[in-house]
């Protein structure tokens, strides 16, 4: 899975890349607090007559800036596995609380990160800045579980794609919407990720599953997050 190999297209680029991990931080932490977290999850493909998620791993953790920001970093440790160091860093700014009084106002928040990758092997490296903006409902009486739909954008800076062809895809975005358990400590979360529904899933090198006619892919990816 070196990055030469990864970017064999736009499309298996594309759905590799941002299909390997759930939403970050969409509420921040509290100011001095920190966490630890870990994902597994991936793109929905078929595999010996099943349909599974890609098992791809990240681990990651975050550190309340102020109430209302919250920094973090993770590793893509399946990538690692594969000779690249695939790295995530940025911060969470929450823009609004949700509204107690009027439930249906949700709380909102954006998430600017960087997402490097480098091949340890060939020493390729590529960059791509990631902007997100979710909205979030908490339902339950304590007010802990909170369920979100956002979307997520990743940015291509390469003017050029493998085999000298012009880059065209300079925005991809991948919609999602999850939910979140919260206790005194810990986290539990489940998250369904719409990736690139503009993109053509066809003639690539993964057969993922077509759950919505010839355009990107389906993830679903499962957290757990401990904060201290």
């Amino acid at each position: 899975m070196t990055l030469k190999k990864i970017r064999i297209s736009i499309s298996f680029l594309l759905l590799l890349i941002i299909g390997c991990a759930p939403s970050r931080f969409v509420k921040t932490l509290d100011q001095g607090e920190m966490a630890v977290n870990g994902s597994l999850g991936g793109p929905l493909i078929n595999l010996f007559g099943a349909t599974i998620p890609i098992p791809y791993t990240t681990l990651g953790m975050g550190y309340g800036i102020k109430d209302d920001l919250t920094g973090f970093g993770a590793i893509h440790s399946t990538s690692l596995v594969f000779s690249t160091l695939q790295l995530d860093l940025g911060v969470t700014k929450r823009w609004m609380l949700p509204d107690s009084t009027k439930k249906y106002i949700p709380g909102i928040s954006s998430t600017l990160a960087l997402n490097s990758m480098l091949d340890l092997k060939e020493g390729a490296f590529d960059l791509y800045p990631e902007i997100d903006v979710n909205a979030y409902w908490n339902y339950s009486k304590n007010k802990n579980h909170f369920i979100y739909l956002g979307v997520g954008n990743w940015f291509e800076l390469n003017s050029m794609r493998s085999h000298n062809q012009d880059q065209n895809t300079r925005v991809l975005w991948n919609p999602h919407l999850g939910h979140t358990w919260e206790s005194d400590k810990w986290n539990y979360n489940i998250e369904l990720k719409f990736l690139a529904p503009n993109q053509s899933n066809q003639n690539i090198v993964v057969d993922y599953a077509k759950l919505y006619g010839n355009k990107g892919a389906t993830g679903i990816y499962f957290g757990i997050t401990r904060r201290f």
